[in-house]
């Protein structure tokens, strides 16, 4: 959430420097963020709840009152979590999109990569969230075995996952990849493509420098040789 908040704030103040997050405010954030989730797990070490209940280790003891409450609103504190994340990127998306607004294609990318994760996240927490919601009321809808194997299979899809999203789906990493097994006599075609782009990226990209600079010189030139001549000049 405090990741997501950052980037929906610097992205939607870009042209507006006084409004950025200097490095004291997000230390912070960062550590108000430790805290709040360090005050929460250890909460059934103190005996609201207990990690003993189940063999995931999870706080789903509900006995008392006071632990049922506490399951609840960790849950859905979660949830809220959740909505948040997901009302951010809807507002980035919507702010890069704007034709009027000074975006990057970067934020574009970032944008519809991170819709992706929040894809994977909710494919991951949402099962388990209203599942353990309804049995934190005393209503459960599924059997404790068939909860054991919910959290086996869902609950590991978003860690799976963000390898992939994050690194191997990624222009680069199979840039890099390539490149790597190329040295040991595998894809060297395409890693001689992909050191073919390079160099003729690094070249033009050379190119424009240089004749950026040319142009800048020249045109001292050609003010001085019209100042010299005004007669000629229209």
């Amino acid at each position: 959430v405090t990741i997501t908040v950052e980037r929906w704030h610097t992205i939607t103040h870009a042209l507006r420097l006084e409004r950025r997050l200097g490095l004291s405010h997000a230390s912070a954030i960062m550590v108000a963020g430790w805290l709040l989730c360090l005050a929460m797990a250890l909460l059934p070490l103190m005996g609201v709840s207990s990690y003993n209940k189940v063999s995931m280790c999870l706080p789903m003891d509900i006995e008392t009152p006071l632990s049922q409450a506490y399951v609840i609103l960790l849950l859905l504190f979660n949830v809220c979590a959740f909505l948040v994340i997901c009302g951010c990127y809807v507002c980035i998306y919507t702010a890069v999109r704007n034709p009027e607004f000074p975006g990057r294609a970067a934020d574009t990318k970032i944008a519809k990569r991170m819709a992706v994760l929040i894809f994977t996240d909710f494919l991951c927490m949402a099962p388990i969230s209203f599942f353990a919601i309804s049995a934190a009321f005393k209503v459960p809808l599924i059997t404790v075995t068939n909860s054991k194997i919910l959290l086996v299979l869902f609950y590991p899809i978003n860690s799976c996952a963000n390898p992939f999203l994050y690194a191997i789906f990624t222009r680069a990493f199979r840039k890099d990849a390539c490149i790597l097994l190329s040295s040991m006599g595998c894809c060297e075609s395409k890693a001689n493509l992909y050191r073919m782009k390079t160099y003729c990226s690094e070249n033009i990209n050379r190119s424009k420098s240089s004749s950026g600079s040319k142009a800048n010189s020249k045109a001292p030139r050609a003010v001085m040789w019209t100042s010299s001549f005004p007669h000629l000049t229209p």
